[in-house]
Parts: structure tokens; sequence; C-alpha cells
């Protein structure tokens, strides 16, 4: 809505007139919505700041993340009854607590021995030392919204200002008196357990109205405020979802009963059930009655002539609608002509269901929410446990779908995943990457961004990156390191050459990506932004510019390589000779290195391709168990058809390698069959470099 004539700024809170006045305009549409949030001091979660999406965001990034953690702060200061726990606080606050209560200490020997600058100053520092967790909401709206919700909290004068924000911070209500009753307690360990043991008395809750344009000024409201502002709703990964056959939990029929309730009693169809327990209940009274006059009867002629006889008692029935559903309702699945109970099904259709009703409860619960807030955060953590991909694709686009064929429903949802389909059904603006490489703390990478940091060719390597996602296993986002290769053969190999040269990298989630030859350089930006440590594995790709550009052997006289890679991204050298004697340091550049043909030993012959360097590397192994090879007839001499010795494969190579061109899938699976085969010299050491992490 416009701002009425005299301005609410000024008088900070709006009068009875404006609220109402708000509120009749604020009925047509409510755009009320989160635009950031900020943690501080929340486990892993030190400092960050994540833009949250109009509609959908995606919160992803590896384990550990603080993806999870982010949920759990929500709970904590939204939710009635959140408690929080030394444990809350990140590892570095809680040794600032420690030392606060240490520089207490100080402080106090300081001032019995009269020193009282010293000890003030020792003082400050301890305060100053005690920490407290923050979630800091950013919210913004436009000049035709209803901001009635926000009013309260809207502190700046800035009449250009669309924004209003909330603190919510965990705080030590008395410090002085904390630091006094600890500061005598040694040593550190004993002083942390009786913090842990009193930190639901001293630390609480609070919450401010901050000024949205200097942030420097605040004022504490009622947690009610919250409230007002928005719901939100939680729908765990961790469900208890029941497929034995004894269908113990029934949480599907637990959820459709809670739906019930949800329905209230305004519901044609919740008044025709009540309606039908009510008859049944009259016409159970005649039975009871029958049933329990005997007993009555007695009871009537217990003590007669000593005592006050009994007041007359009648057995009615009485049903509670909610009760009877919840206790009484069963979810079946028909199958052939049978019902069959809800844990016979599956746990992914379980789990789909689940979430589903889950989300229509989330609207039903807006929709009779009175005051209705100006809007609702939908968490949603990890829905692709037990879905299968295609399940995992669509997921994203029917909740979508859902929230829009809901008109008036206010909703933002923020989603935990670690799923590459969930991600391949988004797009970069919806995704923020959380990311640990600095073990310190948690850095939030926003890729709605992400599109103005792209500085070569920007709207195609979109494009190409976009395209990848959708049509590749898009598992970039969760990886400890990255490999991209060139081709099938080396993808298809390169779990084997691990497990060879570098075991240990098998613990790392490593993704591997087959991009071709010319398109590895357009991973750079975005696997930069992310900050993978990545290993390019490409073809050194010699041609001849004497010969219009034809493919070459490398030893050939001004051979130059026809890799973009190499040419525009690492190590942007174009000559052969110069690429084969270039050192290992000039081969990486911060989190990346690239790895491409060198000889096998020193002066020795270097390959053009991965096909070329492997026969070079494993001529011996060849010569020895060729029978065993399906392409046995590319090593034979063209002339008698007799095989080629160890040395007759290395002196051709370049020619062997040539004609196995259109036959790299059968080469990747011939080299299976291989006993004790060598892993190419280039990518052993670019495995190994990547094995160390950077």
């Amino acid at each position: 809505m416009n701002r009425p004539t005299v301005p609410w700024r000024e008088a900070r809170v709006p009068s009875k007139i404006d609220l109402t006045l708000a509120c009749e305009v604020g009925e047509r549409e409510r755009r009320v919505r989160l635009k950031a949030v900020e943690v501080r001091n929340f486990r892993s979660l030190l400092d960050v700041c994540i833009a949250i999406d109009m509609t959908t965001t995606l919160i992803v990034g590896k384990n550990n993340t603080g993806k999870t953690s982010l949920l759990d702060v929500f709970s904590k200061f939204v939710h009635v009854g959140g408690s929080f726990a030394i444990e809350d606080l990140s590892t570095v606050r809680i040794n600032d607590l420690v030392a606060a209560v240490h520089k207490y200490a100080q402080s106090k020997t300081e001032r019995n021995n009269g020193n009282e600058p010293a000890a003030e100053d020792l003082l400050k520092q301890a305060l100053a030392l005690i920490p407290s967790i923050e979630l800091k909401l950013t919210f913004e709206y436009t000049a035709e919204d209803d901001i009635a919700p926000i009013a309260s909290i809207i502190l700046d004068l800035d009449e250009s200002s669309h924004e209003a924000k909330l603190c919510a911070a965990l705080e030590m209500a008395k410090p002085l008196e904390f630091l006094e009753e600890t500061y005598a307690i040694e040593p550190a360990d004993q002083l942390v357990k009786y913090i842990r043991r009193s930190f639901g008395r001293v630390f609480a809750a609070r919450y401010y109205a901050v000024d949205a344009v200097t942030s420097s000024h605040r004022v504490e409201v009622n947690r009610t405020i919250v409230q007002k502002i928005f719901s939100t709703n939680f729908i765990y990964a961790q469900n208890k979802l029941d497929d034995s056959s004894a269908d113990t939990t029934r949480n599907l029929s637990k959820t459709f009963a809670a739906y019930y309730n949800l329905a209230g009693a305004d519901n044609p169809s919740v008044e025709d059930i009540e309606n039908a327990l009510a008859q049944v209940a009259v016409q159970l009274d005649g039975k009871y009655e029958t049933l329990f006059k005997p007993i009555f009867d007695d009871l009537n002629g217990f003590g007669v002539d000593t005592i006050t006889p009994i007041q007359n008692l009648k057995v009615q029935a009485y049903f509670e609608a909610n009760r009877i559903v919840e206790g009484n309702t069963r979810l079946y699945y028909e199958s052939g002509g049978h019902l069959l109970p809800e844990g016979y099904n599956g746990l992914g259709y379980t789990k789909l269901i689940f979430t589903i009703l889950q989300c229509v409860a989330s609207y039903e619960a807006y929709l009779k929410s009175a005051p209705k807030p100006s809007f609702q955060v939908l968490f949603i953590e990890e829905p692709e446990a037990h879905l299968h991909p295609q399940m995992q694709e669509v997921f994203i686009k029917n909740v979508k779908e859902y929230i829009q064929s809901k008109a008036g429903w206010n909703v933002q949802v923020i989603i935990t995943t670690h799923s590459s389909h969930i991600v391949a059904s988004s797009s970069f603006a919806n995704i923020r990457y959380f990311d640990n490489s600095d073990s310190a703390s948690i850095v939030v990478k926003d890729l709605s961004t992400f599109q103005g940091k792209v500085s070569e060719d920007a709207d195609n390597t979109l494009r190409f990156l976009r395209q990848h996602m959708v049509l590749s296993k898009c598992d970039l986002f969760f990886a400890d390191r990255v490999i991209l290769v060139e081709g099938t053969v080396e993808r298809l190999l390169l779990p084997a050459m691990i497990a060879e040269c570098v075991p240990t990298l098998r613990h790392k989630y490593v993704s591997l990506v087959e991009v071709g030859g010319a398109y590895a350089h357009k991973f750079k930006e975005l696997l930069t932004f992310i900050n993978i440590p990545t290993l390019v594995i490409t073809d050194i790709d010699s041609v001849d510019p004497s010969s219009r550009g034809k493919a070459c052997e490398t030893s050939v006289a001004g051979a130059v390589t026809s890799n973009a890679t190499l040419k525009t991204w690492l190590p942007k050298r174009v000559s052969i000779s110069d690429l084969i004697a270039l050192p290992e340091s000039q081969k990486v550049d911060g989190m990346f290195r690239v790895a491409y043909q060198v000889s096998e030993a020193s002066g020795g012959k270097v390959g053009r391709s991965f096909e070329e360097a492997f026969i070079l590397a494993n001529a011996q192994v060849i010569a020895t168990q060729l029978s065993s090879l399906a392409l046995k007839d590319h090593f034979t001499d063209d002339v008698t058809g007799d095989p080629l010795s160890e040395t007759d494969i290395q002196a051709n190579s370049y020619e062997v390698a040539k004609s196995l061109s259109n036959k790299k899938t059968d080469l990747a699976f011939d080299i299976m069959y291989l006993s004790n085969w060598n892993v190419p010299r280039y990518i052993k050491e670019g495995l190994e470099w990547l094995s160390r992490g950077h």
C-alpha cells in the first residue's frame, strides 16, 4: 500500500487508523518477503549471510557444512520452547567464553592489588568476549504492500528504504553475575562443565527491531512479533517411516488424521463426519442403558437405610471426532483389487506422500492462522531420502506448481539437499552453496550472483553450464574434489587408476565430469566460484601448423596444441615443446592443476592422446597379454599379421592409437581385462597432487 499522508516513520509506531487501513488493503495481496538471513556464532555458522529467493532456495554443499544448522537456528528462535545448549555456540566462541572468565579473574586480582585502571580494562575485555548467537532477518516490501505486521520493526526514517530488520539473539542475561560465580572454577574443563549445566539459566533469547539503514539503532520487541510477521513449518529428513509388514508406525495414517484437525469445524466434510458420529451415539445410548442397568441397580441398593442413596447414574456415548480419526483410521493401498496396509508399500512412495501431506498441512495451517502472518517459510530437509532419481527430478517442479496453484499463499520454500537431480531441476539463481574449504568457518556462495562473475563469453558459458546441469549428474556442489576428463576411456578407467595410484582418494567424494576436449575451460569460473580443488585431465593434441593444423605426432618440429584448455586456461602455452618441458609448478594455478601427456621416462616418446600414452606406458603388458584383447588385430603387423613386439608397439604407438579412434569404449573394456597395467605418468602425477588437497 502507499504510505499515509503523515509518514508512519515519523511516529515510529503507526496509529490505529493507519493499521486498520493497512489491513483492509492488505487482504488483497500480501507480498512482504524474507530477503536475507544472517547467522552468527551458531555452530559452524560463524558469520554467514544467505540471500533468500522469492519462491524456492536450495541450500547445497558437502556433508557437515551447516545446512541442517540453518534449519535448527530457525527452529530454536522461532518455535516456542526451543532450547539452546553450549554446543550451539561456535567452538571459537566457547573458547571466548572461557577466556572471558579468565580475564575477569585477572581483573579481580588487579583490583585486589589496588590497580583499578588495569582492573577496569580487563573487565571490559571480559565483557567483550562474552558471545551471543544471532539470527538476523531482513524483510523486503513494496510501497503497495500491507506492512501492518512489520510496522513495529520499521525504525528508519528513509522513505526510499523498503526493508525492515529483526534480530533474534541468545544473550547472557546477567554477565557480571555469571563472571562472579565462575571466575574461581578451575581447571578449564570443569568450567565448561559448569557452563553446560547452567547454560539454559544464564542465556536467554531476546528479540530486537533493527534500523534497516544504519543497523546501529535497535529496540527490543516481544517475541510474539515473529509470529505476526511470518510462520514456519519444518519437514525433516529423518521421519519415522515404516515399510515393514507389521505396519507399526502408521505415520501416513497419523498425518491424514492431523490434516483432519487442521481442516477445522467450518469444513462441510468435517461437519458431516461429526453428525454421523452423533447419530451413532444416540443409538448406543439405548444399548448402554440395557448393558449397565444391573450395575446401577446394585449401586442404588447399596447401603439402603444406612447412608444417603447414591445419585442416579447414566452412561452416554460421546465421540470426539478428532480422536476417532486419529486412533481408528488406516491408510490402505489398492493393489489387484485388494487393500494393503500402508506399510506394505515402499519407503519411496511413503516418503513422497508424507512430504506432500506436510506441504498441504502447511498451506492449511497458513489459512487457519489468526491473525494471518504476512508470509510463511517452509523448510524441507533432504526430500530426496528414499526417492529414486526420477522422483527427485520432478520434486522441485511439483512443489513450485503446487504453491502457484494456491492463490493467496505467500510462502517461501527453503530446501536443503544432497541430490544432484534436484539441483539439475533448479537454476543457478536458486542455489546457495555452503563452502567449508576454510576449516575456520562456513562461507556461503550465492549462485544468483554467479552470472556477474563470468568474465569470458558469459552468455555461451552460462548456457553451456545450465545445459550440463540438466543433462548430466550435477554433483559438483557436493564433492570434495573434482576431476574433469576429456573422454569416455578416462572416465571408465579412472576409478581403477585412483585405486592403483592414490587409494586414499577413494575416501573422498570425487566428482568425475566428462567434458570433452573443447569445454573443460568453461567450468573454470564455476569451480573457482565454489572453490573446489580440481584436476583437469586432457590431451596435448599436437597439430602441425605447416599442414593447416593437421594432427601430428608430438615429435614433429614446430608442432602446437589445438587444445583450448591448454591455450586459454592452464598453462596458457601453445608450443608442444614448451608444454613438454614445463615443470609441474607451472601446471598448477591455486586450486587447479592440469595433467596432459608427458614421457614415461626422461627423454622418452610423448603420446598425443590418452590412448597413445597408455600404449607407451603398457607396451610390454599389451605384448604379453595380447591374446586376451578383443582389439588384438590393431596390434598386429599389417603385412604378416604377426603380433607386434613391445618395441614395435612403442615405435608405432601413434598409428596404433589412431586406428583405435573409433574403438575407444572397446579399448576401455579391453584394458579392464589386462593384469598389472600401468597408469600413464601424467595421470598418476595429477592424481597424487589432487590427493594432497589444496
